[in-house]
């Protein structure tokens, strides 16, 4: 249960970047209606949200959110592993490479550069891990525009993880039908292999 619970809000009341978000993913996400009682708060994460995740971009919208899966699976977050799982199905990605994302680096369903990038997400999700290394290896994948735009999901989801985490949110009843689909989201598997590489 939510430490802070999210707003009421109409549709007409909505700012056009949330209600277009909402349209995407088929419901309201409780995390921006609670930060909605701060003013001025959803329009900067919305802004965020638009520049890193949802707008052009030069990854795939897709694998944009299997980074965010991916950098909040390793960070504990299940609202927000949930939410960009869910998202990433949305946006074209298929279940079957949604579900072996925690075996990424064996999986077949993702390319070496992909699977670069996800051990980069995976780092920006543990900050133990040295990332030298894995800059490293993600540069022989992609040029500094991409690393920008994969440095700026993780970031993103560092908000987003932190958040969810710590106010509770609820998770809505879309994503989790979703996550009950995939072996690793489901909760008890969630929370005792998160740090599977």
């Amino acid at each position: 249960m939510a430490e802070i619970d999210p707003i009421a809000a109409t549709k007409e009341t909505l700012n056009p970047e949330l209600q277009s978000l909402i349209d995407f993913v088929g419901y309201r996400p409780n995390a921006l209606f609670t930060m909605a009682k701060r003013p001025g708060l959803l329009d900067a994460v919305l802004g965020l949200v638009r520049v890193t995740i949802r707008g052009d971009g030069h990854l795939p919208e897709a694998f944009r959110f299997l980074l965010a899966a991916e950098t909040s699976r390793v960070a504990g977050c299940r609202y927000s592993a949930a939410h960009a799982a869910h998202a990433a199905a949305h946006a074209g990605a298929a279940e079957d490479m949604i579900a072996t994302l925690p075996n990424y680096e064996t999986s077949a369903s993702f390319t070496p550069a992909e699977r670069a990038a996800l051990a980069l997400a995976g780092a920006g999700g543990d900050l133990t891990r040295p990332a030298k290394a894995l800059f490293a290896m993600a540069r022989t994948h992609y040029p500094e525009e991409h690393l920008l735009e994969i440095l700026g999901i993780i970031s993103l989801f560092g908000w987003f993880n932190r958040w969810n985490s710590l106010n509770g949110s609820d998770l809505e009843a879309e994503p989790a039908a979703f996550a009950e689909r995939i072996h690793w989201l489901r909760p008890n598997e969630f929370f005792r292999d998160r740090h599977r590489k």
